[in-house]
Formats: C-alpha cells, structure tokens, sequence
C-alpha cells in the first residue's frame, strides 16, 4: 500500500510577501513535525521557498518542485474560499467547474507522483493552504471529509493510503 502525506507549509516571515522565507517559529514547527516521519521516496513541494523550506527543516531533500501544484485561477477563489475547509471544498467541487477542473488536475499530478513511489513507499508533498483541501477532494470525491476538519494551519493536513484497488483513506494531520 502506497501512501501519501499531504501538508501546508510551516509559517512564513510575511505573509503579505509571497516569496517570503520560514520564521524561526516555522522552522521549528517543521522540524516538530518531521520527527512523525521515518522517511519519503519521494518529496514534492511548490516552488515557493516556504514550501520547499519546510520539507528541509523536516529532514527530507526535495525530490521535485512543481509550480502546477500551486497554480489556481481567480474564478476558483471566487467559487471556494482557500482558507474555508475541507468540507467547503467537496461541496464546491460537486458543483463548481472551476473547482472540479482545479481539483482535478492537481489529483492527477498527485497520481501521477505517487506512480512514481515504489509499492509500500512514501510521497510527502508540502504545498498550500486550499491546496491541501483540494487534494483531499479528489482523492476522495464522494466524501463530505467533515472528519478532515477545518482548513490545514501551519504543517497541517492529511495523509492518503492507497488501497490495490485505487481507493484512498484519508486521515489527518495536526501539529
């Protein structure tokens, strides 16, 4: 069985800049959280520095930096509210088409990276916050994930084990 883990980076210096670096605060929450982790066969993150800073200071190499991992249209934003929750994401991507192309296609790089991972292997992608929601979303799309919770904080989120059969059971992720 494959899994995957699912986080929003740790906290960013400023957060009106968007290529701002971790505070000493992130820093040490990724480190905190790394310690859950044995280790990944592959790391995939933004490639934004805080994305990329937090697997570091978790202790895992970054594998791959993906700028579609975090590439969304302003429609989306309209549709569903980055910070509103994994429940607003499953309902919006039942009937938003913005949403369900979004969730769709970063599902499919999620999918693809994990084909990558060798059976029984590990994927930690380290990403942002909507992202997170929306992956849990099309993994599992017929799920309200109320038991996800509310949006991913800092080094939140969620991890995915793959069943043989293509079905993901999710569980979260809390510092």
């Amino acid at each position: 069985m494959k899994t995957a883990v699912i986080l929003r980076h740790a906290e960013r210096q400023d957060r009106s800049d968007n290529a701002s670096h971790l505070s000493q605060a992130g820093i040490e929450q990724a480190r905190s959280v790394g310690t859950r982790f044995n280790r990944f066969d592959l790391v995939v993150t933004s490639p934004l520095p805080r994305a990329i800073e937090t697997a570091i200071a978790m202790g895992f190499a970054v594998d791959i930096t993906s700028p579609g991992i975090q590439e969304h249209s302003e429609q989306i934003m309209r549709d569903v509210q980055w910070d509103a929750g994994f429940a607003a994401w499953a309902t919006a991507y039942q009937s938003k088409a913005s949403v369900i192309a979004y969730v769709d296609h970063v599902t499919s790089l999620l999918k693809g990276w994990l084909d990558k991972v060798p059976d029984d292997g590990a994927l930690l992608v380290v990403t942002h916050g909507g992202i997170v929601e929306a992956l849990a979303t099309g993994l599992s799309p017929g799920d309200d994930l109320v038991h996800l919770g509310e949006m991913a904080g800092y080094v939140e989120g969620f991890i995915a084990e793959a069943s043989d059969h293509g079905v993901f059971l999710l569980s979260e992720v809390r510092r």
